[in-house]
């Protein structure tokens, strides 16, 4: 995936170098993070490319489904998948907003009513 831009943000923060140093070690921390996340093994490329395309739906930041979209095609995944991925996600923005959050005591109930997991 290729590496954007820094934002106008992260661009203005180097005007101070406290913030900078600041910035900049989070931003290691954060990029360790996140590679030791893309980079393990547990789910294969094209689960994980899934998974990262979902969240990038529910944040529903447009810059950012483009880029996970177009690394889930190069990874292979098929329309149909894309599609079902978005269908998942809209039918759970869906339902979050039709069923009311579930107590503690109504959640075991819920948990067994889901197919899913």
């Amino acid at each position: 995936m290729a590496t954007a831009a820094p934002s106008v943000s992260a661009q203005l923060i180097q005007l101070s170098p406290d913030i900078r140093d600041s910035h900049s070690t989070f931003t290691a921390g954060y990029q360790d993070f996140f590679n030791a996340v893309f980079n393990a093994s547990a789910l294969d490329p094209k689960t994980r490319a899934a998974v990262a395309l979902g969240a990038a739906l529910v944040q529903g930041r447009e810059e950012t489904v483009r880029s996970f979209l177009a690394a889930a095609k190069q990874l292979g995944l098929k329309n149909e998948e894309i599609a079902q991925v978005a269908g998942i996600v809209e039918a759970l923005k869906v339902e979050a907003v039709q069923r009311p959050a579930t107590t503690a005591a109504a959640a075991p109930a819920a948990k067994k009513a889901n197919a899913c997991c």
